[in-house]
This record gives structure tokens, sequence and C-alpha cells, in this order.
């Protein structure tokens, strides 16, 4: 899975005076001609950066690597510094591919366009060189499936009612503001930083909603990726209601510590498309979080709730009202975690 987080915490509120392409980027099917014109229009903001509410041009030879923190099929992700600014800095190798091309556009128009949506990682602005495109990102703490590993459980269902907030509303804000649809919700992508906060990032396969539906059924990691767009025979497009499916895929995952398919991949997609749904433990877990569950993780998609209901749904409605401490719960669990490793250590 890829790795797109960073450390530490930084909590900026201005608009990043930058912006890549007002028309919608192209799809697998793009030309070398259409995303050659886009990535013109991206490189006229090369260079400028929004921070503490002043832009300035900066010279990629001013950032100062601190350490690597992770890389994935996209590409790596450090740690850096800028005049005493700490962020993460995404690098993705440019390249002739159409498509791996576009896709590093979309990423970039996407956070871009979501400067006022605290729920979505910030961007400070990016570098176009002739060789790779950087994205400098606020810091992070860690994303969900790190940290799933690291704790060795699952996360607590209070703490898993604040991360459904941040989520939701990260979803329906790509919706309603921009038509755009994630495609790809799973732990990877889903940050949190030393104070609590969550964030969703990685937008390089999100799709453009062309009367509300997506069409690529390839774009997104499978085992996340509701039935419908796993069956060979499905040849209709989907709606916001298949990253309903992941999410309800990725809360299941984050309350019992673990994905709830096993076997080969070829096995899980099988499991996903024929096999009854995964469900929590009316035992372990409430029933409003278990209902919450139940209704993302229908078969139909025209079962699932959409956003709103989400929004609307018992869990959602109980944990915008309960104060629940996520920063403390954080650094309670890393500080076990560290002992924990700590005498493992040899």
């Amino acid at each position: 899975m890829d790795r797109d987080f960073g450390l530490g915490g930084l909590n900026l509120n201005e608009k990043p005076m930058i912006s890549v392409a007002p028309q919608p980027h192209p799809s697998r099917g793009a030309n070398n001609h259409n995303v050659h014109n886009l990535l013109e229009q991206a490189e006229k903001n090369s260079g400028v950066l929004t921070l503490q509410g002043n832009k300035r041009k900066a010279d990629l030879k001013e950032l100062e690597w601190v350490a690597d923190i992770g890389h994935g099929s996209c590409g790596t992700v450090s740690k850096c510094t800028y005049r005493s600014v700490t962020m993460a800095v995404k690098t993705m190798p440019r390249t002739s591919n159409s498509y791996e091309m576009s896709r590093i556009l979309m990423d970039l128009d996407v956070i871009c366009l979501s400067f006022d949506c605290p729920y979505i990682v910030r961007c400070f602005g990016y570098f176009i060189t002739s060789y790779d495109v950087r994205v400098c990102m606020e810091c992070m703490a860690t994303c969900l499936d790190r940290l799933l590993i690291r704790i060795k459980k699952g996360i607590p269902e209070d703490i898993i009612g604040k991360l459904s907030i941040s989520i939701v509303k990260a979803l329906h804000y790509l919706k309603t503001k921009h038509q755009i649809m994630h495609r790809d919700v799973k732990p990877s992508n889903i940050l949190l930083d030393w104070s609590g906060v969550i964030k969703l990032c990685d937008f390089g396969i999100a799709g453009r909603l062309i009367e509300s539906r997506a069409h690529s059924k390839t774009a997104g990691c499978p085992l996340y990726m509701g039935p419908e767009r796993l069956d060979p025979n499905n040849l209709d497009s989907y709606d916001i209601r298949s990253d309903v499916w992941s999410l309800g895929v990725t809360l299941v995952e984050l309350a019992t510590g673990k994905y709830p398919y096993a076997g080969s991949e070829f096995d899980m997609m099988s499991k996903i498309m024929y096999d009854e749904p995964p469900r929590l433990s009316r035992d372990e877990f409430s029933d409003d979080f278990c209902d919450l569950v139940e209704s993302c993780l229908q078969r139909d998609p025209k079962d699932r709730p959409n956003y709103d209901m989400l929004l609307q749904h018992p869990f959602i409605v109980h944990h915008e009202t309960v104060p629940t401490d996520v920063e403390e719960w954080f650094a309670d669990v890393m500080g076990e975690v560290s002992v924990a490793e700590a005498a493992a250590a040899p």
C-alpha cells in the first residue's frame, strides 16, 4: 500500500495562491497533447509556496531534506524543511506516460482546490522540474494502516467515531464542492497528526463525476472496491456509493485491527463479489456502529446511504456531540508502542 504521510504537526489556514488546471483532467484514454497542455498550465505556478499567510517564489534548492518517510507506487515522501517550516514532500517522477502524468496532475488539482476543507491534507505549493513533480504538504504523524500495524489491535470505537466524521465530511466536500469522487478510500490514505486531527489524502486516481457518476472501473485498490466495480459482467458506471462501500471496509479494519477478508488477492476479490459482506459483532461494538457498517456494506449500491444520509446517522450524530480527546489517546497509544518496541529490541 502507498505510504502518503509525514511527521510532525502543522496547522495553517491560509488559502494557497496556486491553481493547476481549470478544466477536467484526462482519464486513462488521455492523449499526450491534452496532458502536455495541462502540465504547461501547472508549470506556471511551480515554486510558488504559501506559508503562514505569505505567498513567495521559492527555489527548490531551499528545500532541506530531513528524513525519508515512505514510498509507494506513486513515488516517495520525505520530511523536509523550508526556512524552518517542516513539511512532507511527495516526489513523483515525471514521465512520458500520459495516464501516469494525468494521475499526478489530478492529485495536484484536487489538493490545491481543497484549501478550504479542514478534513483534507493541506498543500503549500509544488515544484515541477524536468524530471519530477514535488508536492509540499503539511506534515502528519502517521497513516492509519501503519498505526494499526504498530498498535497490533483495533482502534477504540469512540476514536473511530471522530475518524468517521472527518472521512465522511471530506468525501462529502469533494462530491458537493467539486463533483469529485476519491475512489481509493482505505486506511493508508487517512492521516492523523499529533494534535488528533484526521485528514484524507492521495487523490491521484480521484474521478471527475459526470452527472454524479464515474466510469473508469480499474482506478483504486481492488480490495476496497465495491462488488459492482469488481464484477466483470457489470458494464455500468458507478457513483459515490462505491466509496461508501470502501468506507465500510475501512471501518471494519480500523475496529478489528485487521482487513476483513483472507486468502490470496483473487480469493479476497471473489469473497467481495459473492460472500456475505463483513459485519461487526454486536457483543463487541455498539448497535449504532454495527448498523453504520451494515448500511455501508450493502451488496447493492442502491441500498447504501449517500453522504447526507451518513452525516445524519445516529453513530455520526452522537460522536459529533460527544467530546473525545483523540490527541490524548494517540499520545498514550504511541507511548505504549514505544515502550513495547524498546523492550523487544535486542
